[in-house]
C-alpha cells in the first residue's frame, strides 16, 4: 500500500468504526437513547423559526431524484475540466454510500420508541438516515471534483448544504439525531475510501502535490471557517431572542444540534484537506 493512500484509509476505518459507536449507543445504551429522542423532541420545535416549505424543498433536495441531477452536473463539471478519475469517483462515492446507506437501514431495522414523542415515532428502518446520507455524499462528491482553486468555496457550500438538510430533518422529527451522524458517517467513510483507492495508481509525485495542497488549504479553510461562523452569527442575530428561548428550554436539543453540525463541517473540512489535488 502505498503511503499516500494510508491517511485516507486510516480515515474511512475510523467513519466506519464511528458508525458502530454510535449504532451501539442508540440501540444498547438506554440514557443515550432517551437522550437521543429528547433531544429530537426538543428539535421539532425548530420547525416554527423557518417558513415550512422552505424546509421542505431542502429536506427533499436530498431525494433520490435531486441527487441523481446534481451527481449528472458535478460528472458534466468534473469531466469538462479534465478530472474524470474525480468525476467517476464521484459516482462511485455517491452510489456506494447510498447503496450501502439503503441495505444497512433494512439490516439494522429495530424500533426505539419512546413515551416523550408521543404518537411521533420514528420508524424501525431510521439508521442510518437516507437523506444524510445522500446529502452529505453529494456534497462531498462535490468536494471530490471541485479543483484546487474552487475547493474551500465548494467546502463552504456543501458544509452549509448538509447542515441545511440535517436541521430541516430534524426540525420536522424525521430521524434521531444518531440517525443523522450515521448516516454521515456513511457518506465520508466512502469518501475516504474513494480517495485511498484513487491514491493507490497514481505516480509518486501525486503524494508530494497532494501534501503541498493540503498544506496551502488549512490557512485558506480556517479563514473560511470564520468567515461561515461570522455569516451564521449574524443570520442568529436577526433571531437571537427566539433562539435564546429555544436554547432555554431545550437546552440538550441546543447541545445535540450545534454537535451534529460541528461533525458535518469538520467531516466535509477534513475531506478538503485531505482530497486528491
Amino acid at each position: 500500500m502505498r503511503l499516500t493512500a494510508r491517511s485516507p484509509l486510516l480515515a474511512a476505518a475510523a467513519c466506519f468504526l464511528a458508525f458502530v459507536a454510535v449504532l451501539a449507543c442508540a440501540y444498547a445504551i438506554a440514557p443515550i437513547g432517551r437522550l437521543d429522542a429528547i433531544a429530537l423532541h426538543g428539535l421539532t420545535a425548530l420547525e416554527g423559526l423557518f417558513p415550512y416549505p422552505v424546509g421542505q424543498v431542502i429536506a427533499h433536495s436530498a431525494d433520490p431524484q435531486p441527487v441523481m441531477l446534481m451527481l449528472a452536473a458535478l460528472f458534466a463539471w468534473g469531466w469538462a475540466l479534465g478530472r474524470r478519475r474525480e468525476a467517476l469517483g464521484a459516482v462511485a462515492l455517491v452510489a456506494g454510500a447510498n447503496l450501502t446507506g439503503m441495505i444497512l437501514k433494512a439490516a439494522l431495522a429495530h424500533p426505539r420508541v419512546y413515551p416523550i414523542l408521543g404518537s411521533d415515532q420514528v420508524g424501525a428502518d431510521a439508521y442510518p438516515s437516507g437523506h444524510a446520507t445522500s446529502a452529505m455524499s453529494i456534497a462531498l462528491a462535490a468536494v471530490l471534483v471541485a479543483p484546487a482553486r474552487l475547493r474551500v468555496a465548494v467546502a463552504c457550500g456543501a458544509a452549509a448544504y448538509v447542515i441545511a438538510v440535517l436541521t430541516s430533518l430534524l426540525a420536522f422529527g424525521l430521524h434521531f439525531p444518531s440517525d443523522l451522524l450515521g448516516g454521515l458517517l456513511v457518506a465520508s467513510g466512502f469518501f475516504f475510501l474513494t480517495v485511498a483507492i484513487m491514491r493507490a495508481v497514481p505516480a509518486g509525485r501525486a503524494g508530494v502535490a497532494a501534501q503541498r495542497v493540503r498544506l496551502a488549504l488549512s490557512p485558506r479553510l480556517g479563514g473560511a471557517a470564520v468567515a461561515v461562523l461570522a455569516a451564521a452569527s449574524l443570520i442568529a442575530l436577526s433571531q437571537a431572542d427566539e433562539l435564546l428561548a429555544f436554547a432555554r428550554l431545550h437546552t440538550v436539543a441546543t447541545v445535540t444540534a450545534l454537535a451534529v453540525m460541528a461533525v458535518s463541517a469538520g467531516l466535509v473540512a477534513s475531506a478538503a484537506m485531505i482530497s486528491d489535488p
